[in-house]
C-alpha cells in the first residue's frame, strides 16, 4: 500500500509520476497532501482549482505537496487508512497537513481522525461539510445555496424552462446548490408577459444515487439527458450541478445547440453561456493553508459564502446566443436595481437556509 501511494503521487510542477528514491535525504519542509475523490483531479472544476490552488501555496511559502487521486473509493480509504496508521505513530516533528476534498469519505474521516491526535504535528483540513469534526481537524464550508439561489433569479430573464442536472442528492454541496437554484428560479422576479402564454418550467435529474457517482458521464448518457426530452417554449436553460461531467455537457452543447449553459463552480468560456455560478474554493483552500502555517493555526470551523464573496455569480449576456425573455418580448431588460435586489435577497436566503 506504501508503494501504491509513492506511485500516485504527483511532482510539485504535478506532470510528472515518480517514486521516491529511498537515498533521499529527507526534508523538513511542511508536507500538504490532498486526498480527491475517485478520478477527480483533471475535471477542469472544483478539484482542478483546488490543485492550482494548492501548487500555488507550495511556491509562495515552500512547501512540498502530494496529490492523490484514487480510481475507486476503497483504493482512497485505503490511501487515508495508510496515511492515518503511518502518522499516528510517526515520531519526526515534520509538519503535514492533510486536505481531504472528499464526501464520500465522510464516515471514515469522522470515525477515525482523532487517531490523528497523538502527533501534534499534523492537521486535518475536510473540505465543504457544515458539521464540524469532533476532536482532531479543522472543517470548511462553501455555502452555495445563496449564489444559486442568485443565480436561479437571474436566469428567470434568459429562460423560461431549466434542466438542472446534479450529480447525486447525498453530497451536501449538491444538494444546497439544488435548493438554491430552484427557490430563486421559483420566485418571482420576472413577470412573464401574458400574450407570450410563457410558464416556468423546472427539471431537476440527478445522475446517480451514490455518495460518489454523478461526477463522471458517458457522452451516451449525457445526450440522453439533455435531449430525449420534449419542452414547450424557445428559451432553455442547462444548469450541470456534477462536477468534472459539466465539461462533458458544456462541449455536447457547444457542438449540437439547444440550451443556454450555465456554468457551475467556474466561469466558463463558451458563446452558449450567459451565465456562471463561481464557488472560490482556490482561495478558501490558500486561505487554511495561510492559517495552519500561522501561529494561530486554522480555525475549528469556517463558513465563507456569497457575503464572504467566497462565492460570486458572472454575467456574460454577450456571450450568449440566446435573448433575454424580457428584451426579446417587450424591451426591457434585467436592471441594475433588480440585480442588487436578486443579490441581497440571495445572501439574506442563505443566512437563513443555513441555520
Amino acid at each position: 500500500m506504501a508503494a501504491s501511494l509513492l506511485l500516485t503521487c504527483c511532482t510539485k510542477e504535478g506532470d510528472v509520476i515518480y517514486q521516491t528514491d529511498p537515498s533521499d535525504a529527507p526534508s523538513a519542509k511542511p508536507l500538504v497532501t490532498v486526498i480527491y475523490d475517485p478520478n477527480a483531479v483533471g475535471d477542469g472544476n472544483y478539484n482542478d482549482l483546488i490543485y492550482q490552488s494548492v501548487e500555488q501555496a507550495a511556491k509562495e511559502h515552500g512547501l512540498r505537496t502530494m496529490h492523490l487521486s484514487p480510481s475507486t473509493r476503497e483504493e482512497g480509504l485505503a490511501y487515508l487508512e495508510t496515511l492515518f496508521e503511518q502518522m499516528s505513530t510517526a515520531q519526526d516533528t515534520v509538519r503535514r497537513l492533510f486536505i481531504v476534498a472528499a464526501a464520500s469519505y465522510d464516515d471514515y474521516l469522522r470515525r477515525n481522525n482523532d487517531r490523528l491526535a497523538a502527533n501534534p504535528y499534523t492537521d486535518l483540513l475536510y473540505l465543504e461539510t457544515s458539521k464540524p469534526l469532533t476532536g482532531k481537524g479543522s472543517t470548511l464550508c462553501l455555502p452555495y445555496y445563496g449564489a444559486m439561489y442568485e443565480a436561479g433569479g437571474l436566469a428567470q430573464s434568459l429562460a423560461s424552462e431549466v434542466l438542472l442536472v446534479a450529480a447525486n442528492p447525498k453530497v451536501e454541496s449538491v444538494s444546497g446548490a439544488v435548493d438554491g437554484f430552484t427557490d430563486g428560479f421559483n420566485a418571482d422576479y420576472i413577470q412573464y408577459p401574458e400574450r407570450l402564454g410563457i410558464s416556468k418550467t423546472l427539471v431537476t435529474e440527478y445522475l446517480s444515487d451514490d455518495v460518489a457517482g454523478g461526477f463522471t458521464v458517458t457522452d451516451t448518457t449525457a445526450i440522453h439527458v439533455m435531449y430525449d426530452r420534449q419542452w414547450t417554449g424557445y428559451f432553455k436553460m442547462l444548469v450541470p450541478v456534477c462536477g468534472g461531467a459539466a465539461r462533458t455537457f458544456q462541449y455536447l452543447n457547444d457542438m449540437m445547440g439547444g440550451y443556454d449553459l450555465a456554468g457551475v463552480n467556474v466561469a466558463i468560456n463558451s458563446t452558449q453561456s450567459s451565465l456562471s455560478c463561481v464557488k472560490h474554493i482556490d482561495r478558501a483552500v490558500a486561505l487554511c493553508i495561510s492559517q495552519w502555517l500561522s501561529p494561530e493555526g486554522m480555525p475549528k470551523h469556517q463558513s465563507l459564502g456569497l457575503a464572504d464573496g467566497y462565492t460570486d455569480v458572472v454575467v456574460t449576456p454577450d456571450n450568449s446566443f440566446l435573448y433575454s425573455i424580457i428584451s426579446f418580448a417587450d424591451g426591457y431588460e434585467l436592471t441594475d436595481e433588480m440585480r442588487a435586489k436578486i443579490h441581497e435577497e440571495a445572501i439574506r436566503k442563505e443566512a437563513e437556509y443555513e441555520k
